[in-house]
């Protein structure tokens, strides 16, 4: 059974379920078994057809169709009639949104999993063929890697080792298990060529196992090295630092003064901020500063520790500016633990009636009531004020000269704010029209994304922050709260910038977590008889429900229980309400908070997959794979012509490489018009070529040639010449990805997918 290599099906099996293994950190849902029955199906089905003798390109054909049938009949048993195709397409389409939105760990969706069985399987087929059909443990690992990389990129933290450990080990066997058997089938002597007829094949470069250790170190030194450039530093949000410290102690996180609307957000950092333990079932988020000032798509100026009121240790503190104290309204105690936030800031439940700082020296600002410490404590305990679901604001509005800082609108996207505010903020009052701009925000017009869709242009003029968000429908909380505060600013409501925490995960005991990524931005609005009042834009699967009291009935669910990504049911306003990206409410969303990340990464990461695994391949494998090809030729001359023939090849691969392609089957003297024609040499070059053509004429003509005879001088001069002529472009080229290194593997895939089996020999 050595044609069948079940061995090697079966360590295949194993090393795509190792290096799936880290999927479980992004997803949540059963699908390891349906998984690992497809590419169980896979390496059976190489097993079968390698047992019939077929030629490897039908092997992988057929692995191709087994993996295709049991999809489908696994997922589209019910649709295998006329509904076929288009059910097919629900199902991607399903497992495209599912990527595209679901914050990780993202829900097994049923499009979602067969997606999973498709692609892994495919992966199963991939390494089948290099590993247990083409004997290439190697270049196995390769697809392997890159799989494992889109996992470990999509992670808040740095991967517990075990994982890469365990995938280095099983492609380590297979690497022994590859030679092994390639060593069993060896003769006992062996018999060279004295004059081998093929030069490619004397140079023994593009062989299997050359190529194969070469891809190997470059994979194993990526996997040790890279990550540690990978983002998983210190806590960098939205842009600038939103949350910027240490890692542990009291007073370690801080909130950044400045907001960058137009920055992506990178960091995914899961550190632990603080927890808190509450009796309200539905706490709000933690509040650490609100105000600011927009200027040229920047937040800045946030109010600092001045100016305030010394506070004292359970007394009551002042009621906000424009809160109505008749209004009805729940009062929630919060005992806080383990609080690393930086001093002066302290992050509590906005409004704070009162608190308890036990030994801290505190207060805290008339302007915006919020609290500040003069040192962190490790922990505190705070009253907070819950508006309820029925408190509307008075009659009337704002004093434009009061808040007049609160009501600029920036003037890059005035115009367009202007004009979406008459579509959107429909309404009889200030409250009715923040409602409805809080629920275009939340529609499934707008996808929440770390990543920010590229800037656009519109007359040749590219877009401000505000405006490409609000055209491209795309980007996380700074974005949306940014678009509410504005939009609310050009009806004449004050409008300004909180920014904090979400109140994290609970957990059985009724303990809530909040970690770094947990850092959020909402607006603020002022409303007569309410005060700076809480909205949230940003969509659910991120926030949570909407706050009470901008829906038209109290909600059924707390935030961190069922969030749901629909706005509230007020009447819609009269845009058009088409999703460009339609969200899907998530069926059982846990109560742990949602990573500062999303599964749309996954399609970022399979490029960044790529990218860097192109960038190993130019800056590790074809450098090297070139150098030793020109050594192979070399050393595989030396029998022929000595040094001096070995020298001129070597001279000729080099010029390949930056560009100028080799003369063929000519003379010298003909090689040398060819690279005059060719080249731009200096009387140096010129003369340099000329001794490397006399002496390689005697070395292949005279009689009695000098066997000491060298050209390597002459040849690096022409070689320098050529590059210093050559552009940038070409010298980079060269440089890192050579042609010949590029031939190298060229060949060996040539030779991997035209393989067939030696003949047998008769036994006698």
């Amino acid at each position: 059974m050595i044609r069948a290599r079940i061995t090697e099906g079966l360590l295949c099996v194993l090393a795509v379920m190792v290096a799936s293994w880290p999927l479980t950190t992004l997803l949540r849902g059963v699908w390891v078994g349906p998984v690992f029955g497809c590419v169980l199906v896979v390496c059976v089905a190489g097993v079968l057809l390698r047992i019939a003798r077929l030629p490897g390109g039908v092997v992988i054909a057929g692995q191709v169709v087994a993996l295709a049938v049991v999809v489908s009949f696994a997922n589209l048993h019910a649709h295998l009639d006329a509904t076929f195709g288009a059910s097919a397409v629900d199902l991607l389409r399903q497992a495209n949104d599912t990527i595209r939105d679901s914050p990780a760990p993202a829900p097994v969706t049923p499009g979602l999993l067969a997606a999973m069985e498709l692609l892994l399987g495919l992966l199963a087929v991939a390494t089948d063929y290099l590993f247990a059909t083409s004997r290439q443990a190697g270049l196995a690992g390769v697809p392997l890697f890159a799989v494992f990389l889109l996992s470990t990129s999509n992670n808040g933290t740095a991967l517990n080792p075990i994982y890469f450990c365990s995938l280095a080990a099983v492609w380590l066997a297979m690497i022994a298990q590859n030679g092994s058997t390639v060593l069993k089938r060896w003769s006992s002597t062996r018999a060279t060529s004295t004059r081998p007829s093929l030069l490619d094949d004397q140079y023994g470069v593009a062989g299997f196992a050359s190529v194969a250790r070469t891809l190997g170190i470059a994979t194993v030194l990526a996997a040790v090295i890279v990550p540690a450039f990978l983002p998983h530093t210190a806590p960098r949000f939205f842009a600038k630092g939103l949350a910027e410290g240490g890692s542990g102690g009291a007073g370690q996180v801080s909130l950044s003064s400045t907001l960058n609307v137009a920055a992506d957000l990178s960091s995914r950092s899961q550190s632990v901020v603080l927890t808190f333990h509450t009796s309200d079932p539905d706490p709000p988020p933690l509040q650490v500063t609100a105000g600011g000032t927009y200027t040229n798509g920047e937040w800045t100026g946030f109010p600092t520790a001045t100016d305030l009121t010394p506070g004292r240790n359970n007394t009551a503190l002042p009621s906000p500016s424009g809160r109505n104290t008749t209004l009805p309204s729940s009062r929630y105690t919060m005992q806080i633990t383990d609080n690393t936030v930086n001093a002066p800031q302290l992050a509590v439940p906005y409004p704070a009636v009162s608190a308890d700082l036990n030994s801290t020296k505190w207060g805290f600002s008339l302007d915006t009531s919020q609290l500040y410490v003069d040192r962190a404590p490790a922990s505190y305990s705070v009253t907070y004020s819950v508006l309820a679901a029925s408190d509307r604001p008075m009659l009337g509005g704002a004093d434009p000269n009061t808040f007049r800082s609160d009501l600029v609108v920036d003037p890059a996207s005035a115009a367009r704010v202007d004009s979406l505010d008459n579509q959107v903020a429909i309404g009889d009052t200030p409250f009715d029209k923040a409602v409805a701009i809080q629920d275009y925000l939340r529609s499934s017009l707008f996808t929440y994304s770390l990543t920010l869709a590229p800037t656009r242009s519109v007359n040749g003029k590219k877009l401000d922050p505000i405006s490409n968000f609000l055209v491209t429908k795309k980007g996380y909380c700074v974005q949306f709260a940014t678009a509410m505060v504005m939009m609310a600013r050009a009806e004449g409501i004050p409008a300004r910038l909180a920014l904090g925490f979400l109140p994290g995960s609970v957990n059985a005991s009724g303990n809530y977590t909040i970690l770094e990524s947990s850092a959020h931005a909402w607006p603020q609005l002022w409303l007569p008889g309410m005060g700076w009042t809480r909205f949230e834009p940003t969509p659910g699967y991120r926030s949570g429900d909407a706050p009470a009291y901008t829906q038209p009935t109290a909600p059924t669910t707390g935030r961190n229980r069922e969030p749901t990504p629909t706005a509230s049911s007020r009447p819609r306003p009269s845009v058009s309400t088409t999703p460009h990206h339609a969200v899907p409410a998530p069926t059982q969303q846990p109560a742990g908070p949602t990573k500062a990340t999303s599964l749309a990464g996954l399609a970022t990461s399979a490029w960044i997959a790529a990218v860097v695994l192109v960038a190993l391949l130019g800056g590790l494998v074809l450098p090297t794979l070139a150098r030793r090809r020109r050594v192979a030729i070399a050393r595989a001359t030396d029998h022929d012509g000595g040094p001096v023939e070995g020298e001129w090849r070597v001279m000729q691969a080099r010029l390949t490489d930056l560009g100028i392609p080799a003369p063929g089957e000519r003379s010298p003297r003909a090689a040398e018009r060819y690279y005059r024609k060719k080249t731009v040499l200096d009387d140096d070059g010129r003369a340099a070529l000329h001794r490397a053509v006399q002496v390689l004429e005697m070395t292949r003509y005279a009689a009695t040639p000098d066997p000491a005879g060298s050209i390597r001088p002459d040849t690096d001069l022409v070689v320098a010449g050529v590059r210093h002529s050559q552009s940038r472009t070409a010298r980079l080229t060269a440089a890192l990805f050579p042609r010949s290194g590029r031939e190298v593997i060229a060949q060996a895939w040539h030779t991997a997918v035209s393989w067939r089996p030696l003949p047998r020999r008769q036994r006698s």
